[in-house]
């Protein structure tokens, strides 16, 4: 099990916009309607941020599980990865629908060169992406990515194959098919 580590960029942008939050709320006060409206849009951004919001990732001989503030647990069996590697997402990533920021990275986002992606991450330098058979494809982020990623592999590698995965600090994106 490994933490996620939220960036500074991460926080700054989660204070700041609860800070935002709070700074509207207090000016529309005595305005009732605007200040219930930002009241109610406070709430929802909030519950969606805890919602998806990324805490840590673990991984047994099983599966991958993010475990998620709010929700329950997002778990990938290794039956169902295709391949893991070490991603770094794109600053310019397009963001679809979800966070680039607020409570770490979640949602959907467009990548030039991975395509369309699920993201649960709080810090890019941090990321792996899992691509599923089913060809969907999420990008995680925590500390000691990338022996979380060897780990995964050996796993993926003995399960499928009885191969042993790449261990050197050069990870080579690993394609796996059924015989």
């Amino acid at each position: 099990k490994s933490k996620v580590h939220f960036s500074t960029y991460c926080t700054i942008i989660t204070i700041a916009v609860l800070a935002l939050f709070v700074v509207g709320i207090v000016s529309t006060r005595n305005e009732s309607p605007k200040c219930l409206i930002l009241c109610i849009i406070t709430a929802l951004a909030t519950l969606a941020g805890l919602y998806y919001c990324p805490i840590s990732v673990a991984a047994d001989s099983k599966s991958v599980k993010i475990h998620r503030l709010l929700s329950g647990d997002k778990t990938f069996n290794y039956s169902d990865i295709e391949s893991i590697d070490t991603f770094y997402p794109s600053p310019g990533a397009l963001r679809l629908c979800g966070s680039g920021g607020f409570f770490g990275y979640w949602g959907y986002f467009s990548d030039i060169i991975i395509g369309q992606y699920f993201g649960y991450y709080a810090d890019r330098s941090q990321s792996f992406c899992i691509k599923l058979k089913n060809n969907r494809q999420y990008v995680i982020s925590c500390d000691n990515h990338i022996e979380m990623v060897k780990f995964i592999m050996n796993n993926l590698s003995s399960r499928r194959h009885g191969i042993t995965a790449i261990t050197d600090t050069r990870l080579s994106l690993i394609h796996i098919s059924e015989p």
